[in-house]
């Protein structure tokens, strides 16, 4: 084993995202790996980082960009540009001078080629797809040996290749390790230059090389070692004269204007004919100062500054109500939650908290007796406990298993016809008119093909059950879960009914489904998490821990749990059979709140979903089961900031659903762990939800995954663009435009908190995913302490005072 050339292997590698698979879309930042260098340094073959200057112009035309935020980004970014210049006699900023160069320079965005050999990078895509494919029809042989030698031992036989390679690779070493040794002396790479040389090489084909990386962490059955043999043994035998040399991006400013002739007509349109060549000459070193380079990301940070500036004029400075709710809502931090939250907050005896939608129980759950199950956590955790359910006594619960059973194998065996070598011709006609009768009314009528779905193949969620926490946690576990959600959401009264609502989405034919679902439960549905919670909560031996810890539930408050459907916007409550008749009145209020919040909430949404019309709420709805939809949802489009304190500040509020909620109180957290709890967890998540929205919406072809309607599945692992090549990072072009418009705005994530600034400023020290983040400028933070305090800005310096909001300006 040679382990100095798989450190450099691993140092290859390390700027590299892993890639989670679609049936579990998670969320990464792509340029995750770059993190701990500034933001506008983080480049990656074929990405850009900002928009158009065009764009940038004509948001200053109509108001979204100001002169204010254009000196408050310089302010931030050149704060050398804080003085006086003298031109033709008259006193002026330096800022006004670096922004009228600015909007008269001209500049293009960075378009760096991505790295491309064709015939090789779709000859390695074809066999690491062929690898990897989960499919038991069409199992790669000798695949139990690995990715390389099993490739070493059928490519022999491989007509695509050469006869001369073929028999070349016979001579080549067994081991991946060895082999990628022997190629990198047959190419003659230079030991210095191995790690760079690889480094390269792995920018071809990167959709297939994050995935792998997630293979190797998760399943272990491919690594990047083994690709690299591969990939670079061809090299060798194919006598590759050398490898591409590394990656050197086209910078904007590669070919600027003469910086004089730039400093000329900025001080003439100043000062017109009395400005001199003195003049001339101080505005040169303004314009030095701040280069074109410069220019894209000062104009990104003014459009966020704008945008951070408004939503701080909506904040509240209100003190929370004391009187006990009737009914509370916790739903997850989501964007697409805050539009229902408002909604059903019309009602002065509701109120609403925002929580990370697995509501801190992280388990792999199963149905009952359920061959698989799904890992309902946030990918920065692994489960450690299993949690199952049980039906409640009914003499029908085996029948209904079995009949569920039954449809599941006439599903695979109508797979395995449709998927043989000869069967599917024999299976089209028999099968041929009862499918293409299904495919018309699919088409035609979808909502009622679905209703006719249904009541045929009812869903076993229908099976009155319940989820047996007290076999999966132990008391301990169960009390302190309680007490870090409580003291996290901050709720100071129980209401007589609190609603813990996980969230889902439902599309039919689409890929990317569980990018829809929720984030924080591994790209699933939140019910089983929710419903878990609500088993905790209503435990007595878990309340009886609790009062002991100062959190007093009162005995007439009952937690239930509920899923809310994102494309039809209504929240559902699980378990019904669990509510007790003191609370059956209550629970029928709540269905009549959700009713009416989720119209008004679709009728909002339709003003923005493609070929939507709020006159017609039914057919937004309809989009759950149109298998022609590419746009059955936006999911979280236009998702721009975070806010972490009470729901005093935002509550009657429109954030327009672009904005992450965390309800949080100091008074509930003395210690501050629950705040670095949702710093270090919550926080990050948003911000891969963020940076991959943002990325995707500016990169679609390289680290989006282009448009859906040309998409083709490779198993459950992912989509190809047309039917071979690179496996498709990020999401789809539905997910963040239309035609050739974004009506995603890509910004990064603000983070507003409402918390002491000594407890925020010591777990930012203390935790270096936060520091990179933040001191390298890939988000925002600012804080203030209380509702009466002023708002500060984080800065590597400390703490300053925040800028203006627009109404005071």
């Amino acid at each position: 084993m040679n382990l100095i050339l798989r450190a450099q292997v691993a140092r290859a590698a390390q700027d590299i995202v892993p890639s989670w698979p679609v049936e579990s879309f998670i969320a990464v930042n792509p340029l995750a790996g770059h993190e701990p260098r500034p933001f506008e340094t983080a480049v990656a073959p074929g990405v850009v980082l900002t928009r158009s200057r065009d764009a940038y112009l004509a948001d200053a035309d109509r108001g979204r960009i100001i002169t204010a935020d254009l000196e408050a980004a310089l302010g931030e970014r050149v704060p050398e540009l804080t003085g006086q210049l003298t031109i033709g006699g008259e006193s002026v900023s330096m800022m006004s001078v670096a922004i009228l160069d600015m909007k008269n320079s001209q500049w293009n965005s960075p378009a760096a080629i991505e790295p491309s050999a064709p015939w090789l990078d779709e000859y390695l895509a074809t066999w690491v797809s062929s690898y990897v494919n989960a499919d038991p029809l069409w199992v790669m042989p000798h695949k139990q040996h690995g990715f390389y030698q099993a490739w070493r031992t059928l490519a022999r036989r491989d007509p695509a290749l050469p006869r001369s390679v073929r028999r070349a690779l016979a001579e080549v070493p067994v081991e991946p390790d060895a082999a990628l040794a022997w190629a990198l002396g047959t190419l003659g790479i230079p030991a210095e230059a191995v790690t760079e040389t690889l480094r390269t090489e792995l920018q071809h084909l990167p959709g297939w090389v994050s995935h792998i990386k997630w293979r190797a962490e998760k399943i272990g059955d491919i690594d990047l070692l083994s690709y690299l043999g591969v990939r670079v043994t061809l090299n060798a035998v194919l006598g590759a004269p050398r490898l591409l040399p590394p990656h050197s991006p086209v910078r904007a400013d590669e070919m600027p204007p003469s910086l004089w002739n730039r400093a000329e007509q900025v001080a003439r349109s100043i000062a017109g004919s009395r400005a001199e060549r003195d003049d001339i000459t101080a505005v040169s070193w303004v314009l030095a100062t701040h280069p074109v380079s410069d220019h894209a990301v000062t104009w990104q940070k003014a459009y966020e500054l704008h945008y951070r500036a408004t939503l701080m004029d909506v904040l509240q400075n209100t003190d929370p109500c004391t009187p006990r709710p009737q009914l509370q809502l916790v739903m997850c931090i989501d964007p697409r939650s805050e539009g229902m939250r408002r909604h059903i907050e019309v009602l002065p005896e509701v109120e609403t908290f925002g929580f990370a939608g697995f509501f801190g129980v992280p388990v792999r759950f199963s149905r009952y007796r359920a061959r698989g199950g799904i890992n309902a956590l946030p990918a920065l955790l692994t489960a450690r406990h299993h949690l199952t359910e049980h039906p409640t006594p009914s003499a029908n619960a085996d029948d209904h298993i079995m009949r569920g059973r039954a449809r599941d194998a006439l599903r695979r065996s109508t797979h395995r016809a449709d998927s043989g070598t000869v069967t599917p011709f024999a299976f089209a006609e028999v099968s041929g008119w009862l499918f293409g009768a299904v495919s018309v009314l699919r088409t035609l009528s979808p909502t009622l093909q679905a209703r006719i779905h249904r009541f045929l193949t009812p869903s076993t969620a229908t099976l009155p059950s319940n989820v047996t926490v007290t076999d999966t946690f132990t008391l301990d576990e169960r009390a302190a879960m309680a007490e870090t959600a409580l003291r996290m959401m901050g709720i100071a009264h129980f209401a007589p009914l609190i609603v813990l609502a996980g969230h889902a989405s439902e599309s039919t034919n689409n890929l990317y489904q569980s990018a829809l679902d929720c984030g924080a439960c591994g790209g699933n549905p939140g019910a089983a998490n929710a419903r878990a919670s609500a088993a905790i909560f209503n435990d007595p031996a878990v309340r009886a821990h609790l009062a002991l810890r100062g959190i007093d539930i009162p005995s007439d408050s009952f937690f239930i749990a509920a899923e809310h459907n994102t494309v039809t916007d209504a929240v559902t409550l699980l378990d019904r059979h669990l509510i007790p008749q003191s609370h059956v009145d209550a629970a029928h209020a709540f269905d009549r709140a959700q009713h009416t919040a989720g119209e008004m909430l679709v009728r909002e949404r339709a003003q923005d979903l493609p070929g939507a019309s709020p006159r017609s709420p039914a057919r937004v709805q309809g989009r759950a089961h149109d298998w022609a939809e590419v746009y059955p949802e936006l999911g979280l489009a236009g998702n721009a900031a975070m806010i972490i304190g009470p729901r005093e500040m935002t509550r009657g509020v429109n954030l327009d659903r672009r904005v992450f909620l965390h309800s949080y109180r100091t008074e509930s957290d003395p210690d501050g762990t629950a705040l670095e709890t949702i710093m270090t967890a919550p926080l990050v998540v948003a911000q891969w939800i963020n940076h991959q929205y943002y990325f995707s919406a500016l990169n679609p072809a390289t680290l989006g995954a282009g448009t859906k309607t040309i998409h083709n599945a490779v198993g459950t692992i992912g989509v190809l663009a047309g039917h071979a090549g690179d496996l498709r990072r990020g999401l789809p072009w539905q997910s963040v435009g239309l035609g050739d418009h974004l009506f995603h705005e890509p910004m990064r994530l603000t983070v507003i908190i409402q918390a002491p600034l000594a407890s925020i400023g010591s777990i930012v020290s203390g935790n270096q995913v936060l520091r990179n983040l933040l001191d390298n400028d890939w988000i925002t933070l600012t804080a203030r302490h209380d509702s009466a305090g002023p708002w500060y800005r984080y800065t590597t310096y400390g703490w300053t005072a925040a800028p203006t909001p627009l109404k005071g300006r």
